[in-house]
């Protein structure tokens, strides 16, 4: 029975929940009725003693050390395991129909087909949910998923290669084939909270280096931080609805503190005057919301989502 090894790196056991939740009753069952063994590992890449094992059932959990010192050393440590079928899927990532995502599968028949890529980064092959023929992975140097740059000394007109590139340049090379499913056929099957674990992080260590004050401000300069913040509102009140505990609690234990309250982003959302920016957030939220009610639905569950945009 061939083996496929579903791989996620998380820093935070609250959206891992929200993760595990997903992956168990869509994707796994999917893939073992077309007769695959499957296992789940996830990568705790922080806060390793927080996730209580009770949570996560039929969950191996790998800890951050030597040789996986992050996600991305994860990606190609992983590559050891002795699977046929390698399944990464980031830990913001949500597939939300398990026969979809299983029924390409049959492309492996194939074997020039390395790899399915079902959510694409402008329109072209990810690594954030990426099921793989691992033996076309191995045969490649490492770090294959790495990120890198190439003709640095060209700066700034050298390539940078985000994660996962380096592969798919590659195996194509080789005259592999990698399955790269459109965002529009994507989005009607997942959902994805891009940025929400880096927004954390980086509250974490701005306001560790910095003070407080300095995230905030941020926060209002760069706008991917104000969908990301309201991304994780809406994962909060999903969190909520399911485990009836608070998300992504700080130190004080606020609820949302390690990403922003609802009274701090209501705050920075003040701050924003372009009227072409609030247009633009205003569809990003609403995109969001969509996507969260879509999983509320599967879950059979009410959301109660606060209003932050209505008056704007």
């Amino acid at each position: 029975m061939p083996r496929l090894l579903i791989a996620s790196p998380h820093r935070y056991p609250d959206l891992a929940r929200l993760w595990h939740r997903v992956v168990m009753h869509e994707l796994v069952p999917a893939f073992e009725r077309i007769g695959l063994d499957v296992e789940v590992n996830i990568f705790c890449d922080a806060n390793a003693d927080q996730f209580l094992p009770h949570w996560f059932p039929r969950v191996v959990f790998t800890r951050a050390g030597p040789g996986m010192r992050d996600f991305m050393e994860f990606y190609d440590a992983t590559l050891h395991d002795p699977c046929d079928f390698l399944f990464f899927l980031d830990a913001d990532t949500f597939v939300l129909d398990g026969e979809w995502a299983a029924s390409y599968f049959a492309g492996f028949v194939t074997p020039s087909v390395a790899a399915v890529s079902y959510v694409p980064r402008k329109g072209t092959p990810a690594i954030f949910a990426l099921l793989c023929r691992a033996a076309d992975y191995r045969s490649l140097p490492a770090p294959a998923f790495g990120c890198r740059y190439e003709f640095p000394e060209n700066w700034p007109h050298g390539v940078n290669l985000q994660p996962g590139e380096f592969a798919t340049r590659e195996l194509t090379n080789r005259g592999k084939t990698i399955i790269n499913l459109a965002a529009e056929e994507s989005s009607r099957y997942t959902a994805n909270f891009r940025g929400t674990t880096g927004l954390r992080t980086s509250r974490e260590h701005t306001t560790r280096a910095a003070g407080e004050q300095v995230f905030l401000q941020s926060v209002v300069e760069y706008p991917a931080y104000l969908i990301a913040a309201y991304d994780n509102v809406l994962l909060g009140c999903l969190y909520d609805s399911l485990f009836h505990e608070p998300f992504a609690l700080d130190a004080a234990g606020r609820p949302l503190g390690g990403s922003l309250t609802v009274d701090e982003l209501r705050q920075a959302l003040q701050e924003v005057r372009d009227a072409t920016e609030l247009a633009v957030l205003r569809q990003r939220f609403q995109q969001s919301e969509r996507n969260i009610l879509r999983m509320a639905a599967h879950e059979g569950v009410q959301l109660s989502i606060p209003s932050l945009l209505d008056h704007r």
